[in-house]
């Protein structure tokens, strides 16, 4: 090898290291939330993540129920604004609210406007005329609502999925470890599970319950299995009733 080569070849292996680090992965490490402005007692984590939860799918089912007539193209104006969807939320909601401690109640008013704030946000799309298929469902709305709720209070909320169709379902190891446990043991198992942990310096409470697919979902998440949904998706193959994903929420304790 002559000097010239060699003088290349110590220049190119830099290149050729970083060349081996994979590209595109997720970093090792850290933690997606642990700054947490809202905390709770230990005491009432678990009851406070269990609200929360129970609000998100009452919010899921009033998107739902509002289906046809957002994917309506000769619609215009639906009529099913922020204000509107809220007010209809609160009143579903009214077991979940008549016996929250004040903490839980202040809680329970963020998710409301954090979800009402993504109806607002998203009325160009919903409201768009001549168009049926808007990408607005109740995944959608709980993804943004989700990410909204965390910038002002640090509560994790999201719905890790069996097989997830946006990055952010991507279920964390605890997750997934759930989501295995609530497949393995078929339709008898739907007791939430709690896990007391850390993110950080934080406690946290960790709360996750199943959720199960309706019939209304199976045109994308039934049979065929491995043929393409409206979205080009492969179908899941599952049935109704079979777990599709997680409700899963965290919580910061203040003790």
């Amino acid at each position: 090898m002559n000097r010239s080569m060699a003088i290349l070849l110590a220049a190119a292996l830099p290149a050729l290291a970083a060349a081996a680090d994979p590209v595109g992965v997720a970093a090792k490490g850290g933690f997606p939330e642990y700054l947490f402005i809202e905390k709770v007692t230990r005491s009432e984590a678990e009851a406070t993540a269990q609200k929360l939860a129970k609000a998100v799918m009452a919010g899921r089912m009033i998107i739902f129920a509002h289906g046809a007539k957002i994917t309506d193209a000769s619609l215009g104006d639906k009529g099913f604004g922020g204000a509107f969807f809220e007010e209809q939320w609160r009143r579903s909601t009214d077991d979940l609210t008549i016996d929250a401690t004040p903490a839980q109640k202040r809680i329970l008013d963020k998710l409301f406007w954090a979800g009402r704030q993504v109806m607002d946000n998203n009325q160009d799309r919903i409201n768009t005329p001549g168009v049926a298929w808007k990408h607005f469902l109740p995944a959608k709305w709980e993804r943004e609502m989700g990410q909204v709720l965390t910038a002002r209070t640090g509560i994790i909320v999201k719905q890790p999925g069996r097989t997830y169709r946006s990055p952010v379902n991507v279920p964390d190891d605890l997750e997934r470890a759930t989501l295995e446990h609530f497949i393995q043991a078929g339709h008898a198992e739907n007791k939430p599970r709690s896990v007391a942990t850390s993110m950080g310096k934080q406690a946290v409470v960790r709360y996750m319950e199943p959720i199960r697919l309706m019939v209304p979902c199976l045109p994308c998440h039934g049979n065929p299995k491995g043929t393409p949904d409206m979205l080009g998706f492969q179908k899941d193959g599952l049935e109704a009733g079979d777990v599709i994903g997680l409700m899963s929420v965290t919580l910061a304790v203040s003790d």
